[in-house]
């Protein structure tokens, strides 16, 4: 289960939450919330182990964009060679080596170019997501600690006595 389909079981069940009267307050499963943050806490992991595969991505496309580059360029350079042992076309084949070269770096630098601008996207999406999740989380959490804190401290004073003989 995603962290934000857990966030909103969470919400639904604060919001079926039992009011109590005149206190402005309301009952909540302690079990229930404990399991779903716990639920939060095991699918976190999940998001961060796709952000490293993004990551893992972005490496892979520089790599096989170098290669891809590579060839060209050596497939430029062998050709450029095998120009170079007729003497009328020596002049031509540097000059369409040199090109081919030149087109091959700049093809190079424009899929790298465009290879980290699209993971850089990627990663600041998953980033903000995560932010976003974190934040909610956290929200939640904070939520659902003042209204236990809130609950405990609106006890019936006589109640207090009962479940605390000592004080």
């Amino acid at each position: 289960m995603k962290v934000d389909d857990l966030l909103k079981d969470l919400e639904g069940l604060l919001s079926e939450a039992k009011d109590l009267p005149v206190v402005n307050k309301a009952m909540i499963d302690k079990n229930q919330v404990a399991d779903l943050i716990a639920d939060i806490r095991k699918n976190m992991p999940v998001e961060i182990r796709q952000a490293k595969a993004i990551v893992a991505d972005r490496t892979k496309i520089i790599s096989d964009a170098k290669r891809e580059a590579d060839s060209i360029i050596e497939i430029a350079e062998k050709k450029r060679k095998e120009m170079l042992d007729e003497d009328e076309l020596v002049k031509q084949s540097k000059i369409e080596a040199q090109r081919i070269t030149d087109e091959a770096e700049l093809t190079a630098q424009k899929v790298k170019n465009a290879a980290n601008n699209y993971i850089n996207e990627i990663l600041a999406k998953t980033d903000d997501l995560l932010d976003t999740s974190l934040m909610e989380y956290r929200t939640k959490k904070q939520k659902i600690e003042n209204l236990m804190k809130t609950s405990n401290n609106k006890r019936p004073v006589s109640n207090k006595i009962a479940d605390n003989p000592q004080d």
